[in-house]
C-alpha cells in the first residue's frame, strides 16, 4: 500500500514537472538610447535648458525595456518602479517613428484594452520591431505600421 502512494505521488511530481514552462528567453534588453540627451544637453547652456536635459538623464537610469520570447516588460517611473508588462496577445497595433536616422525609434503600442505604452529611444529598433511583430496575432500585424526593412524601395506619397 505505501509503495503504491509513493508510486502515484512520484508520477504526480513528473506530471508537474512536465507541465512547467521553460524559462523566459530574452532577446533585447536595456535602456532607451543615449541620443536623446544630446540636444537637451546643448540646450543646457541655456537656463530653460537644464530641466529638459535632468529629465532625459532621468530617464537613461530609471527606464528599462525587456523583450523576451513570452512578453514585453517596460521599467520606468520617477523611482524607476513602474512596471507595465504585456504579452503579444494582448498587442491591438504597434506604430513607430524613427530617430536618428533609423539609429532608433519611438514605438506607441496599443492594447487590446485601451492602454497605450510608449517606448522613446528603442535601439536595435528594426530587429526588435520585426521580433515582437512576428509574434503579435494576425489581426494585430495587419493593423500596425510596416516594419522598416519592409519599406524600403516603397514610394510614401
Amino acid at each position: 500500500e505505501k509503495e503504491g502512494k509513493r508510486r502515484g505521488a512520484g508520477g504526480e511530481i513528473e506530471k508537474k514537472a512536465l507541465s512547467k514552462l521553460p524559462p523566459e528567453q530574452p532577446f533585447g534588453e536595456g535602456p532607451p538610447s543615449s541620443t536623446e540627451c544630446f540636444i537637451p544637453f546643448l540646450a543646457s547652456f541655456l537656463v530653460l535648458g537644464i530641466i529638459p536635459f535632468i529629465a532625459a538623464a532621468n530617464r537613461q537610469f530609471k527606464v528599462k525595456y525587456k523583450i523576451t520570447d513570452r512578453r514585453v516588460s517596460v521599467t520606468g517611473g520617477l523611482d524607476g518602479k513602474d512596471i507595465t508588462e504585456f504579452s503579444y496577445q494582448e498587442i491591438k497595433t504597434m506604430e513607430y517613428q524613427l530617430r536618428w536616422f533609423g539609429y532608433c525609434a519611438d514605438m506607441r503600442i496599443d492594447l487590446r484594452d485601451g492602454a497605450k505604452v510608449e517606448m522613446f529611444g528603442l535601439l536595435n529598433f528594426e530587429d526588435n520591431y520585426e521580433y515582437i511583430l512576428s509574434r503579435v496575432e494576425k489581426d494585430a500585424k495587419n493593423r500596425s505600421t510596416r516594419a522598416p526593412r519592409d519599406l524600403k524601395g516603397v514610394q510614401l506619397w
